[in-house]
């Protein structure tokens, strides 16, 4: 299912790229958002994406601030929820975090990571940052499409 660390093109139901400006994150978080409820998704759920795809964005924006480079959403859902992958080409090159969102060590992180990690993966069942293929990362987030969020 990954290629690189993201949802293959072929394998999204939704791709969105987008120039890193904050007027367009309203635009992708209703597309997301859209997606979830396509699968069923509960309201709540539907909100937490909203609120995590938001801050997802916001934060590869401020990664991006000098960059040209778009950004790119990709999203699917399925069995396992919906996947939503954030790629940007900001400086998180190096780092790589992973694991139950309850684990996730912020420390080693950008200043703008750090600060919406947190909340990210308060919101969601599973969160990864992974190095992208070609430098920047993906961070990538695990939703279950009912009304409450599991442990991993």
């Amino acid at each position: 299912m990954t290629e690189g660390g993201a949802v293959r093109a072929r394998e999204a139901e939704l791709e969105v790229e987008f120039p890193p400006k904050p007027e367009f994150v309203r635009m992708v978080r209703q597309a997301v958002s859209a997606l979830a409820r396509l699968h069923g998704a509960d309201e709540d759920v539907v909100e937490n994406v909203k609120l995590a795809v938001s801050e997802a964005c916001n934060t590869a924006i401020a990664q991006n601030a000098l960059g040209h480079e778009p950004l790119v959403i990709q999203a699917q859902g399925g069995a396992n929820g919906l996947i939503v992958d954030v790629m940007e080409t900001g400086p998180l090159r190096d780092h790589e975090v992973s694991g139950p969102p309850g684990e996730i060590d912020t420390d080693e992180l950008p200043f703008d990571h750090a600060l919406a990690v947190p909340i990210i993966r308060g919101l969601v069942d599973e969160l990864t940052i992974t190095p992208r293929e070609g430098g920047g990362s993906v961070l990538r987030m695990r939703l279950s499409l009912g009304g409450e969020v599991s442990p991993s």
